[in-house]
Order: structure tokens, then sequence, then C-alpha cells
């Protein structure tokens, strides 16, 4: 409107002087009864430009509240949670206007298309949507880009290579099957349809069979599309001469996906404009850095992702100092760490809605099991397998999506569930490898044992020495210096060494014992019902 109404009112401005000019007013109204009239046009113009003019600056920077959401990461689970919180905070907060920073080479389909989706809805909402890329968004950042109503970018950044790949068992990069890529093909066809993106330039960005026409009608614009439309578009054009190199050529072949950079992404209608940075950005939207909603990863939110890439170590190792203290009460040292390494675990598994209530429970029940296993023995074993279990069991679905359903002819689920396993049993394997390295190396750590037991001095207590004297040792009776439950100290005449309950029976202090076999560094011994003390045979 702007455009019709400048000339209008120059050239209107341009007779209503030259009619006056060089006379004065009234002659001149009266020497041209028009002028009254041109006057008045030219009025009503000046007022209706600058009602136009201060139409278009509010178009152009009224976006009311602008929250503000970074997207620069891998995509994968965590950037999905991540992103399903801003939204639900920006729309608690009033937001008018998402401005959301991507800065991505891809990652998973599953969370691509669940971030696509989040971010497609928020039209429904009356949230309107801008992505910014200042470096690169391939792959699934380009899908998750391509779903904003409005797509800027930097002229040196990149977009597009919307491949669908899969590394096989022998590491071998490889495209996924068309049941994977028809999927993406059909988010893209849903961005072009909602958005007006170019049907075929998206479409190329992962159709890696299909070749991406230029087609020029004679009498109208150059379009692109895709092979398997170009027959319709076709019959729909007639005019276009198919066998015709200047109508119809092939500008993307095979094997080949689109990516476009920031300049050629506005050339071709792929975006809504370059900017240079987000200061450029916030510039565009009408606002400064301080007027955003700051809506960018938390800082609990950036430690938990941290966290949760070593999540099973985690795990692991909280059960096994657990058990580390069982074995050695009275300590403080390993159920501290137990604590905090569990704290970890939990914190990076919670802020990924991974964990719930019952696999808490689950975890808590397994670990309860088992130390009463070691404490009575009352279960014969029973007890530390079903406690085992039902950790084994809580660890694995602390690993698994929430929102995943028990359907194994889903792909994502079978997926989800063999990674769940993974870690439930990378996990246990650390529990199992550690527990028995503690059996075989901790025991002849004199000093290491004794800063961390709060026991009698214990003397002859080397792997060594004790293995060598077992023949000396069997048989002999002593009385138990602490509590054994199983572990502990026996006093052996005058002499105290590190032993173990048989079977993992709790003795209690000052209970008579006997010396029933030598292991891994230490005395195993029995209660005996004969409160008599064997004398010192050495």
């Amino acid at each position: 409107m702007r455009s019709v109404l400048l000339p209008c009112l120059v050239r209107c401005l341009a007779s209503s002087w030259a009619g006056t000019i060089g006379t004065e007013v009234q002659t001149a109204t009266k020497a041209r009864p028009g002028l009254a009239a041109w006057l008045a046009g030219c009025l009503l113009l000046v007022a209706a430009y600058a009602a136009a003019t201060e139409d278009g600056i509010s178009a152009a920077t009224d976006h009311g509240v602008v929250g503000y959401i970074e997207i620069d990461d891998v995509i994968d689970r965590f950037s999905d949670r991540y992103l399903a919180r801003a939204i639900e905070q920006a729309q608690a907060e009033g937001v008018d206007t998402l401005l959301v920073r991507i800065d991505t080479d891809g990652g998973a389909v599953h969370y691509a298309r669940s971030m696509f989706k989040r971010i497609l809805d928020l039209e429904a909402d009356g949230i309107r949507t801008v992505a910014f890329i200042d470096f690169r968004a391939i792959s699934a950042g380009a899908l998750i880009a391509y779903a904003h109503e409005e797509v800027y970018l930097s002229e040196t950044a990149s977009i597009g290579d919307i491949g669908v790949v899969f590394q096989s068992p022998e590491g071998e990069i490889k495209y996924a099957p068309e049941k994977f890529e028809t999927v993406v093909r059909t988010l893209l066809t849903q961005a072009a349809e909602q958005r007006g993106w170019n049907r075929g330039m998206l479409l190329k960005m992962t159709a890696h069979k299909q070749s991406l026409y230029r087609v020029t009608p004679p009498d109208g614009p150059a379009e692109y599309v895709i092979e398997d439309d170009l027959p319709e578009f076709l019959a729909a054009h007639p005019e276009v001469d198919r066998d015709d190199p200047t109508q119809v050529i092939v500008y993307r072949g095979p094997d080949r996906l689109l990516t476009l950079t920031g300049l050629e992404a506005v050339t071709f209608g792929m975006a809504t404009g370059n900017v240079a940075d987000l200061d450029a950005m916030h510039e565009r939207l009408g606002v400064t850095a301080d007027d955003v909603v700051d809506l960018s990863p938390r800082g609990i939110e950036r430690a938990a992702w941290a966290l949760s890439r070593f999540a099973p170590i985690l795990a692991g190792l909280a059960v096994l100092f657990l058990l580390f203290e069982l074995k050695t009460p009275g300590v403080g040292l390993w159920v501290a760490l137990a604590a905090l390494l569990g704290t970890g675990f939990l914190l990076a598994q919670y802020s990924l809605d991974l964990i719930e209530n019952i696999e808490l429970l689950l975890i808590v029940i397994g670990i309860g099991l088992i130390a009463l296993e070691i404490y009575t023995t009352v279960g014969g074993g029973l007890l530390a397998t079903l406690g085992g279990a039902a950790g084994f069991t809580g660890l694995v679905l602390a690993f698994l999506p929430n929102e995943t359903t028990f359907d194994f002819d889903d792909p994502v689920f079978v997926d989800a569930l063999t990674d769940a396993a993974f870690g439930g049993a990378t996990a246990v394997g650390i529990v199992v490898v550690g527990t028995l390295l503690a059996m075989r190396f901790l025991p002849r750590s004199t000093a290491l044992r004794r800063h961390l037991a709060m026991t009698d001095e214990v003397t002859a207590t080397s792997a060594g020495t004790i293995e060598a004297r077992s023949g000396e040792l069997l048989g002999r009776r002593g009385k138990a210096a602490e509590a054994l439950h199983p572990g502990g100290t026996v006093r052996l005449g005058a002499e105290s060494i590190r032993a173990r309950a048989e079977h993992g029976a709790y003795v209690p202090a000052g209970a008579a014992v006997e010396v029933v076999s030598v292991e891994f560094g230490e005395v195993v011994v029995r209660s005996v019902a004969d409160g008599s003390e064997e004398t010192d045979r050495g």
C-alpha cells in the first residue's frame, strides 16, 4: 500500500505546487477551481500514508512479549524434554513470540519429530514462532527450523541435509530404510502446507533417491518440483515443454541432498531473511536483549544432561559403595560416596522424566533384600536373588522413557528397551566386578583398611601371610572382637585377625567362633555352642 500511496502523494504535491508557485494562493485558487479539491485530496493521502506507515511499523516490530529458547546440542531426549519445559514456561508467562536459536548437526528422528510437533502446535495457542540460525541447522535441526513460521539465517549459516541414516552393527553409516524416510518426508510436507515453504526443496533435503527439477513456464517464474510431483505439475501446466532444456532442467540429481547457505535460502524463498547475529535478530523483532524472557536451559538442566551420560556408572558405583558400607559398618565414607553418586543418578533421571516412584521403589527393595540376606542369611540365597531381580528391573525401568508403550512391534520401543537394558546391565556389571575386585585386593591393603574400618588394630592380615598360615589357623577357636555381619574382626589368642562369618551369618560380639577356612586374605569362622576358647597353638 505504501508503494502506491507514495507516488500519488508526490504527484499530488507537485501538481499543487506547480499551480500556485509565483502567484498568490487566492489568485491561483480563483484561476484553477480544482486546486482546493487537489489540496484536500493531498491532505487525505498524507493522512492515509501516515496511517499506513504507522501500521507497517507496528506490524514489523509489535511482536508482543518475546521469549528466547536455545537448541544448541544433539537432538535427543534431553533436547525434547527441555523444549517441552521451555514451551510450558513460555505459555505460563504469556509469551506472544517465541524466538528459537538453533545450532545443531541433528540427532534422533524420534525426538526431532516430537520437537517439530511441539513447535507446529504453538500456532493453535496464538504464539508466533521465529527460528534463528547463526551457524548451522543440519538434518534434524533443519526439520525443526522449518516448523517455525519465520526462519532467519546469517549469510554464512547453512540449513538442510535432512538425510535419515543409521549405523550398522559393523559401524557402517547407511541410509535408513524407506519406512523411516517416509516419516520425515511427511513432516516436511506438513511444514510446506502449514508454513508455506517450497515443497520440492524441502523434500529434496531428505529424498536422496529423487531429482529436484527447476521448471520455468514460458510466462511464469521458475518453480522447483521434486521428481514424484513432476508428472502432476506438468499435467497442470500443459504449456511447459519437458523436452525443452530452457524450461525443465535437473537442479539436484539423485544421491545429492539439498543444503542451502543463508544467502541461497533467502534467494529461493526458503528463509524469511538474513540477520547478522542475535542482537540484529532482536532488533528485527523490535526488542532488546533485556526485554526478552530468557527460557534457555537452566544450570540444573545442563548438569543433569552431563550426569545422564554417566548414569549407569553412577548407579553401579552407588550400589557398590552401599554394599561396601554394609560390609564395613560404621565407616561413613562409603555411605557418603553412595549418597553423592546416587543423588547425581536420581537428579539426571528425574530431570529427564525417566524415573518415577515405582522404579525407585524397586531399586530400594532390591538393595534392602540383598542387605537382609547379608545380615541374616535367613533366605539361604533366595532373598539375594529376589533382591537382585527387583533391583535390576528397577534399574532397567529407570533408563526407559516413561512415555514409551510396551509394544515389541514398535522399533522405537525396542531401541529404547535395548538401551535401557544395556544401562541396567552396565550398572549391575560395575557392582559385580567391583565386589570381586574388592574381595581379591582390598584385604591385602592393611593401611587402607585401617583408614576405612573403625576396628581394633589388625595384625598379620595380608593375604599372603594369612593363606600361608592356613594349616595353623584351621580349627582354632576364639571370640568375635566385634559383631560380624558378616565381616569384622576376631581374636585368636593374642592376635586380632580379619574374619568373615560363614554363609554370611550374623555373629554377635564376644561369641565363641571357630575357623573353618581361609579365603581372600581373611579367615572364615562359624559360631560354636561351646563357650570355651582354644589355647594359642602358636
